[in-house]
Formats: structure tokens, C-alpha cells, sequence
């Protein structure tokens, strides 16, 4: 901020412009030749009769005229750009003092903290946790990490999807062609093939269909064996997830599904009539919605079993009756958006005005191949499959490498984690993701093993180096441009996790590291760093530890396991 204010400050002298308008507008250029922040001008050419190379010239000019503070080195003009350069040693003393005496460099101490809810993975019971499930989980774990870390209270809640006529189908299904011994000895697969030979079995036989409403119908009704069957199913998907989340490195403080809000729908459903907003329509219960463009919201079929939006209702008012939260961000797939614009819209028609606190944060699907995965298809790729499979390719490239390294098995599990989770972020959040064997495997490029191994180089130089890192006093000694690259690259952190908790967008945080990275390993083969005079192996590796926390911190931020060696 000391840099930003010393910019603002020259540029609204210079410009005339408010001093809060020019915070606004300052930048990062994409070039490190660029120099180390940027204005551009492009939208005052009108106003002030001026092409925006002839204004960014006039105002470059004008700046010039000034004082320059010593931390400024140039300023000039670059096409429609004011350029600020940075002075290399004070440049270095700033960032590496922060990083250097905070271990937690960008995470912010609110003076009022809000309460954020993130819901995300909420996977189906009785179902395997497929790679589709991946991107709720990994998406929604990342953001809650970057908002506690910018300071808020975050709750993480589990929505399960634990309720619905799909439970009445597994019930028929099991009663029909399941049995308990197979049930034990390998649940989940054996509740996946029972749940797909009932979708095969219902083209032939429609009247299964109906058979399954009856049976979802009898659990809202609280009958004996219907519950009992549905609670077996429930805690065999508990203990399965547990075991993964926990591989995973994902936590929650809640897992309350669909069925924990059972018993405030009737309530709701209540509400919503007396007070005109649903009516009935061929025996379903309906909200009108569509003079708001959003069509007719289902709350309850003409069974009287609920939906899917029904209990999402119920959720929200339970939640913020229970928090008050100031934010609650719901991490679903793209293709729920009318779902989500439905429930808003209803929460603000009933008077919760604290809707409009109320996000979706959308993402695009997953598929392998050409196919977009169904459950009820079968074409399924399970995560754990998936998880696998890469470790088994990091443990051959592992004996290839480096035979000799220590806990190889756990080298593997770690590598893996991190090319299939760094996969996933490794585009904005709303594309598709197409995934191919060889895309998660790679363990070149820009991929999370990339990431992992300059962390484990940083550590090496810091082995080698043989003891610890200080904080030096003569800062003239860095005068290399890979050194202010790197400390520019660095000086960024706590700005782009704030551009991540803006946008919802943890692909931010996972192109910032590679970036940070790619610099690092810039200056890592300019410069023999262990090698030279005293003062200058210090400064150079006060950039290694530097480079080492923030990197360090930034893959915990997305979930991506470090390792000490690899």
C-alpha cells in the first residue's frame, strides 16, 4: 500500500484526478520490462481531446516535473500507459521485511470480521464420489481457505444430498436384487450398480417408476423400513467420504443434508400460501415466477413430496436464523443457475431482504473424453479410480528420478494430489474442464508437481545453505533483473488473494504461483546462488526463503500437498 500511495499521489498531482479514483485504476503490467505498476488512460482521451499515447506522454511528463520519491526510479510513458519503475534495494528491503516478519504475509486481521457460509461438495449418499463431485469440493475448499485467510468466519457446510424420489428408487432396487451380505462387503459399488440396473430396468418396466415415487413417499411418511434402509445407506457414504475428504485435505464443520431441513418445510409451505405467493397447480404446489423471467418454481409434487428447492428454502432461513451470516456462497455446477435465481427471488418476495447476500458461485462441468458423466448411465469415473492411477505414474516417475528417495508411496500420494487438484483450477472456474488421462498426469508445464518441486528446490538451497536465513542490512547488493523480478512477483501475493476472494476465483491463486514460480526459477539459473561472497549468497537466499514461504502458503491456500523432497 506504501507503493500504491506514492503512485496515487504523483498521478493526482499530475492528472488532477481525485486521489480514490487513481487507486482504482492502478495496475500490474503483464511485461516484467513494464516496470512494476501501471495507469492506463485510455478512458480520459475523450474527455481531454487527447490520443491516449499523447495523454500518457503529457501526463508522464508531468509527473517527471516532480519530486520523484526515492523508492521510484522512472517513470515514462508506455502507449496509453503511465509506467512505474521501482528502485531495486528499496524495492527488496519493503517486500522481503514483510514476508521475512510475517509468517502469514496477505492474510488480514478484520477489525469486523464477517460470517461467511461456503457450501460446497454436497455429494449424493449411496452414491461414489465420481470426478464431477471434484470440482464442488476442490472450488469450494479453496475459497473458504482464501476468505478465512483474508479474515472472515467461515462456515463450511456440507449440503448432502440425502432426500429425494432417487432414494425411493435405491430402496426398490435393494429390496429387489440387493442382499445384505453384498451390501457390507463393498457398499457403495454395490449401491452405484443396484441404483444403475433400476434406470436400465425402468425402460423396460415404467411402472418401477411409480414404484419409486411410493417408496420416497413412505420415507416422508417415517415408515420403519424405509428409514432403516436409508439410514444403513447414509452412514456407509459417510464413512467413505471421510476417508476420502480427509485425503482430500477438506474440512467442514457441518454435514447437514437435505433431510436435516425436513421438518421446517411444512412451516414454509404454509407461509408461501397464506400469504398468496404459491398456489396450486394439477395437484403440484407452484410459485409463479415467470413475469420475473424465471418460469414456474416446483415446490411440492402432487404426492406431497418435496423438492429439491423446498429444502434449499428451508436451509437458507435456517442458516441465517442460526448465523445471521453477512455471506453465503453456494458452490454448484453452472447448470443450476435458474435453480439458484428461483430460490433468491422466492427468499425476497417472503421478505428476507439478506437474499441479496445470497451467491452462486457457478462452474462449468467436467467431462472425459467426449461423453459428460451420468450416474444413471453408469459412465462414471470415480475420483478414487482416478486418484490412483496418477499415483501409480508418479511412483514410476518417482524410481525413475530419484530411486533413492525416502517414502516413495508417500512422495507418490502427494505428487498425485497435486496434478489432479491443480488440474482443476487450472482454468477459470466457469469453463468446461476436459480432462484426459495425459493432461493429469503431466508432470511438465504449468501443472501442480511443477509447483511442488521449485518448492522442493527452495528447500534444498536452504539445506545446502546449512543454516538459518536472516534478514540482511545492505540492500545494494541486489541490482540484477532477475532479482527485481522476483521481488516483484512476490510483492504481489496479497494482491491477487484479494482479486481470488473478490471474484470467487481460486484459478487466480494457481496462476500467481506459477508465475511466482517461473520468476524464481529465472533468478535460480542466472545466478549460482550458493556461490560468491558472503554478502551476496545472504541476499540471495534471503529471496529463497522469501520465495519459499509465500509459495508454501499459496499452495495450502488451493489444497495442493508440499513435500520436502521429490
Amino acid at each position: 500500500m506504501h507503493y500504491h500511495n506514492l503512485i496515487a499521489d504523483l498521478f493526482s498531482n499530475a492528472s488532477g484526478l481525485p486521489l480514490v479514483d487513481v487507486f482504482e485504476l492502478i495496475e500490474f503490467p503483464p511485461q516484467e520490462d513494464q516496470g512494476d505498476r501501471a495507469i492506463p488512460v485510455f478512458r480520459f482521451s475523450k474527455e481531454r481531446k487527447k490520443s491516449p499515447q499523447d495523454l500518457a506522454k503529457e501526463w508522464a511528463a508531468a509527473i517527471n516535473s516532480q519530486k520523484l520519491p526515492s523508492e521510484i526510479s522512472k517513470v515514462e510513458a508506455l502507449g496509453g500507459y503511465v509506467n512505474f519503475y521501482f528502485d531495486t534495494p528499496k524495492f527488496a528491503q519493503a517486500i522481503t521485511k514483510e514476508i521475512f516478519n510475517n509468517k502469514s504475509f496477505g492474510k488480514i486481521d478484520q477489525h469486523d470480521p464477517e460470517t461467511v457460509i461456503v457450501e460446497y461438495s454436497s455429494p449424493n449418499i449411496a452414491k461414489p464420489f465420481s470426478i464431477g463431485h471434484l470440482r464442488s469440493t476442490n472450488i469450494g475448499a479453496s475459497i473458504a481457505r482464501i476468505m478465512e485467510y483474508r479474515g472472515h468466519n467461515v462456515i463450511r457446510i456440507n449440503h448432502l444430498g440425502d432426500w429425494g424420489t432417487q432414494f425411493g428408487k435405491l430402496i426398490v432396487a435393494y429390496k429387489k436384487w440387493g442382499n445384505e451380505a453384498t451390501l457390507k462387503n463393498d457398499p457403495i459399488q454395490e449401491l452405484f450398480k443396484l441404483y444403475v440396473k433400476f434406470h436400465d430396468e425402468e425402460g423396460k418396466d415404467p411402472s418401477l417408476s411409480n414404484q419409486a415415487r411410493e417408496a420416497f413417499t413412505k420415507l416422508e411418511q417415517g415408515d420403519l423400513e424405509a428409514k432403516k434402509l436409508w439410514d444403513t445407506f447414509k452412514q456407509f457414504t459417510l464413512d467413505e467420504l471421510s476417508t476420502l475428504y480427509k485425503r482430500l485435505g477438506v474440512k467442514f464443520d457441518h454435514y447437514w443434508g437435505e433431510s436435516f431441513y425436513v421438518e421446517h418445510m411444512p412451516k414454509l409451505l404454509k407461509l408461501l400460501e397464506t400469504e398468496g405467493f404459491s398456489k396450486h397447480s394439477e395437484g403440484a404446489t407452484i410459485v409463479d415466477l415467470k413475469e420475473e423471467g424465471l418460469g414456474v418454481a416446483l415446490l411440492q409434487k402432487g404426492d406431497e413430496s418435496s423438492l429439491y428447492l423446498t429444502r434449499d428454502l428451508a436451509a437458507a432461513i435456517y442458516r441465517h436464523e442460526k448465523f445471521n451470516f453477512d455471506q453465503m456462497i453456494y458452490v454448484v455446477g453452472a447448470e443450476q443457475r435458474l435453480h439458484f435465481q428461483q430460490l433468491f427471488k422466492i427468499l425476497d418476495m417472503i421478505g428476507h431482504t439478506w437474499s441479496k447476500n445470497c451467491e452462486h458461485v457457478a462452474f462449468g462441468s467436467i467431462s472425459f473424453g467426449d461423453e459428460k458423466m451420468s450416474t444413471r448411465k453408469g459412465n462414471v469415473v470415480f475420483l478414487a479410480d482416478v486418484l490412483q492411477k496418477a499415483k501409480d505414474e508418479a511412483l514410476r516417475i518417482v524410481n525413475e528420478k530419484n530411486s533413492d528417495l525416502e517414502n516413495k508411496e508417500e512422495a507418490a500420494e502427494k505428487i498425485a494430489l497435486g496434478a489432479v487438484l491443480f488440474a482443476d483450477i487450472s482454468a477459470k472456474r466457469i469453463k468446461n474442464v476436459k480432462f484426459s488421462w495425459e493432461e493429469i498426469l503431466s508432470f511438465d508445464g504449468e501443472t501442480g508437481p511443477y509447483l511442488q518441486y521449485s518448492l522442493v528446490r527452495t528447500k534444498s538451497l536452504m539445506n545446502k545453505f546449512g543454516k538459518n536465513v536472516e534478514m540482511i542490512s545492505d540492500f545494494s547488493i541486489f541490482k540484477e533483473k532477475e532479482e527485481h523480478n522476483l521481488v516483484r512477483a512476490l510483492s504481489l501475493f496479497p494482491i491477487f488473494l484479494e482479486r481470488a476472494e473478490r471474484e470467487r476465483e481460486p484459478f487466480v491463486v494457481g496462476q500467481y504461483l506459477i508465475n511466482l514460480t517461473k520468476s524464481f526459477n529465472r533468478f535460480y539459473n542466472a545466478h549460482r546462488i550458493l556461490d560468491g561472497d558472503a554478502a551476496s549468497i545472504n541476499a540471495r537466499m534471503l529471496l529463497v526463503k522469501c520465495t519459499s514461504d509465500v509459495l508454501t502458503q499459496g499452495l495450502n491456500l488451493i489444497g495442493i500437498p508440499t513435500l520436502e523432497r521429490m
